[in-house]
């Protein structure tokens, strides 16, 4: 059990319950802050603007009506597609997540030129991407679909103040730590005010957009599951049915294909009408070499941050200040990368935890050995 006497987020009075921690985001670095912070027995909620955890590492399902009517669907990882585990720590959750199910090693075979690899070991969550996150964050109290619009310190710690579809504000807390994993340029404007030497390091923080195109064609004999692309709108093609734990239709092709940061950058504003004709005429030139595909579905998704260009100056993993209550981490600490994004939140769990002196209690690393694996 959690020690009984614990100081407040301002080394204040002893208290009987376990600190409150609000994480802010539900991508991989604030679900692997969040899960740490769970088994150091905190009292953790999460929330995220969005309505589903993950962040970049997304999966979109579309439906889409052929020439009879006929609705299909498909599912696209239009995010994040793939990313790589080298380190011994996260390795060992990457193994955990895939024996129950949640993720999974994919020999990628890519087409790149030389010398880049013609060949990639790396790893995919399944069913789909936001599953390794939704793993990571199996009991943890989830608030999705509430953005956080503001940040007001109180005598008790710390107050949200909340905005959704349906209320225009509305305040919750204290907590006694709040925990940015968001976007640096969001977690820098709720900052300002509270810790402006953080606010100002964020906002040099420079990440690019991507537009993503999501497609399916008629089924093509294509031999790559992905393809790295010179001279052209486009950067990333990939086939999403090659994705362990992903199929198409018999006869179709489902294709992600990113735009370069440059021309993303260029086109932001631009409509989305625009954008998709663009970016299919691109693909399909090199898919066929000229000659277009048989369409069937076409659309894209606006990433406004998707590839760190610049990341934190100060080479740290995350940002931590215990006394205030206030804690930063992201992949913006590393390269920008899924494995960066997890440890820095893990590093940020483990430097809350030490300064709160916490011990996981029993039941909580009970409930985590008894997880069932997904069949």
């Amino acid at each position: 059990m959690m020690a009984n006497s614990q100081p407040d987020a301002s080394g204040g009075a002893d208290r009987l319950e376990p600190p409150r921690i609000a994480v802010i985001g539900a991508g991989v670095a604030g679900a692997a802050c969040a899960a740490g912070l769970l088994r150091a027995g905190f009292d953790v909620t999460v929330f995220d603007k969005s309505r589903g955890v993950g962040g970049r590492m997304a999966t979109r399902r579309v439906q889409w009506a052929d020439g009879n009517g006929t609705v299909h669907a498909t599912s696209f990882d239009h995010g994040c597609p793939y990313f790589t585990a080298t380190r011994p720590r996260f390795q060992s959750v990457i193994d955990r997540a895939e024996t129950l199910g949640y993720a999974a090693r994919w020999r990628q075979h890519v087409y790149a030129t030389f010398p880049a690899p013609r060949a990639r070991q790396v790893v995919v969550p399944t069913p789909n991407m936001p599953a390794f996150c939704r793993h990571l964050l199996s009991g943890v109290p989830l608030r999705l679909g509430h953005a956080v619009t503001g940040l007001q310190q109180c005598p008790g710690g710390w107050l949200l103040h909340l905005a959704d579809d349906h209320t225009a504000d509305c305040t919750e807390g204290p907590f006694d730590q709040v925990v940015f994993a968001i976007p640096p340029t969001q977690a820098a404007m709720l900052l300002r005010g509270h810790q402006n030497d953080w606010a100002d390091a964020l906002s040099a923080v420079r990440i690019a957009p991507c537009w993503t195109l999501m497609a399916v064609t008629d089924d093509l004999d294509w031999p790559w599951d992905a393809a790295e692309v010179e001279r052209s709108e486009l950067a990333w093609i990939a086939r999403n049915d090659r994705a362990p734990g992903r199929q198409a239709a018999a006869g179709l092709a489902p294709w992600v294909a990113h735009a370069t940061p440059a021309w993303s950058l260029a086109h932001l504003e631009d409509n989305p009408e625009q954008v998709t004709a663009v970016l299919r005429t691109a693909l399909g030139k090199l898919l066929t070499g000229g000659h277009a595909p048989r369409w069937h579905h076409a659309s894209v998704q606006r990433w406004r941050y998707a590839q760190l260009t610049r990341p934190t100056s100060d080479g740290l993993d995350c940002w931590s200040r215990t006394d205030l209550g206030l804690g930063v981490c992201g992949d913006s600490f590393g390269d920008g990368s899924v494995e960066a994004g997890w440890h820095s939140g893990d590093e940020l769990a483990d430097e809350i935890s030490a300064s709160f002196d916490a011990a996981p209690p029993a039941s909580v690393e009970a409930d985590l050995e008894l997880e069932e694996p997904v069949h």
